[in-house]
């Protein structure tokens, strides 16, 4: 997904997140989403991509 913020350019997109990333630390969340929580109770199903 993230090449395609960068004009479908591959290495333009890791040299990027690579400066990006470098003194991060990265948090992998699983589970439900909570901004989606209330859309999901109304009943509107957005499209995920994965």
């Amino acid at each position: 997904q993230w090449s395609k913020s960068f004009a479908d350019d591959v290495t333009l997109t890791a040299a990027m997140l690579d400066r990006l990333l470098h003194h991060c630390h990265v948090v992998q969340i699983s589970g439900e989403s909570y901004r989606l929580k209330d859309k999901k109770r109304v009943g509107i199903q957005p499209q995920i991509e994965s």
